[in-house]
């Protein structure tokens, strides 16, 4: 099993574990592809809409290019060998319930005759009319097979640690907006988005303390060696709406990986530089070709050993979100990219960040 370390920085060294067998022969695990929506529009903000022709011409990529769509439990099944996954899978989400995703987004996800999620933010739900669905429907897209998942009540910064009760009342949030699912629709499928894909280890703990599976907005494959708590999904929005990079994506594959230490994704204002060390299990790529970007650049990776890479920032890290994303092209696979992303939060002097 996958386990996941999340140290102080001083003992990272004492976790180091023996360096297994690099072996060019192995072949790719079973992996999938989760794209994140938002917006279906011509006028809502670029950053996090697509088109309706941008929405089709990525599902026309998908039909055209072999991939398989599939339910969003399907790919967790999948991934914990509970069931078979197709060879170029990916899953379809939608966040937040606005309105046009029902109108514009759903009769081409009918079209072409794909599952898909939508995560429901629920307070908004009948509440603010033509910005967000109704709950008659949200109820028609689970009559029609859409999975309706959980995005909190209010969509709030979730690791804001306001004060010594903030963990009860994030707590709260999740299981409260899990409820009116379940009052609504009738279905719990305890499957749970975090609202901007904010998260920190406590976040992380009370999500698993909670019995869900948690679904971030860090980019990379999903494999069974990622934290089931906090799973990768592309943003398929605005800038990265582009098929000449989305479909690098679309096709990408995790990274087989040990363990993962660092010390938490939520910085302080004085953490600007945090590190990250990554061992990874038998490979299929060649260590030499790992790339990782921060702010769009290439930096410097140190092998510890034979299996273990550490990467850190060279300049400050800047206020809010940001990440280490690493890539490195398959031997048995060729063409298709492995892809893992960390995410961190640094707050500034207040505690907060810009949103």
């Amino acid at each position: 099993m996958h386990f996941w370390g999340l140290v102080k920085g001083t003992a990272l060294a004492a976790l180091l574990a023996v360096s297994l067998p690099f072996d060019a022969a192995a072949e790719a695990e079973p992996s999938v592809s989760i794209l994140m929506y938002h917006h279906v529009s011509e006028s809502t903000p670029r950053s996090t809409t697509v088109s309706p022709d941008e929405l089709r011409a990525h599902l026309q990529y998908l039909a055209d290019n072999d991939f398989t769509v599939i339910d969003i439990r399907d790919a967790i099944a999948g991934v914990k060998g509970e069931a078979e996954l197709p060879d170029k899978a990916v899953v379809l989400t939608f966040d937040d319930a606005y309105e046009n995703i029902f109108s514009a987004g759903r009769p081409i996800l009918q079209e072409f005759e794909v599952p898909w999620t939508l995560f429901v933010t629920t307070d908004p739900i009948g509440e603010r009319p033509g910005r967000y669905m109704s709950w008659d429907q949200v109820r028609q897209l689970h009559d029609e097979g859409v999975t309706i998942a959980n995005h909190t009540t209010d969509h709030a910064h979730m690791p804001r640690r306001d004060d010594a009760e903030w963990r009860q009342r994030a707590a709260e949030n999740i299981l409260q907006a899990e409820q009116k699912i379940l009052d609504e629709v009738g279905v719990s499928h305890q499957l749970f988005a975090f609202p901007y894909g904010e998260y920190d280890n406590v976040l992380l703990e009370l999500v698993e303390e909670l019995g869900f599976t948690g679904f971030a907005q860090h980019s990379g494959g999903f494999g069974p060696t990622s934290d089931m708590r906090a799973i990768p999904r592309f943003a398929a929005a605005g800038v990265y709406a582009d098929l000449s990079s989305l479909g690098t994506k679309m096709a990408a594959l995790a990274f087989p990986i040990k363990e993962v230490r660092y010390e938490d994704t939520l910085l302080t204002h004085e953490q600007t530089r945090p590190t990250l060390e990554i061992e990874f299990e038998v490979r299929d790529f060649r260590p030499s070709q790992v790339t990782c970007f921060i702010s769009n650049r290439a930096h410097d990776i140190e092998w510890i050993d034979d299996n273990t890479m550490r990467v850190q920032a060279e300049d400050d890290l800047g206020f809010g979100r940001s990440r280490y994303n690493c890539t490195a092209p398959s031997i048995s696979k060729p063409g298709r990219y492995y892809w893992y992303s960390q995410q961190w939060i640094r707050m500034n002097e207040e505690g907060s960040w810009p949103g």
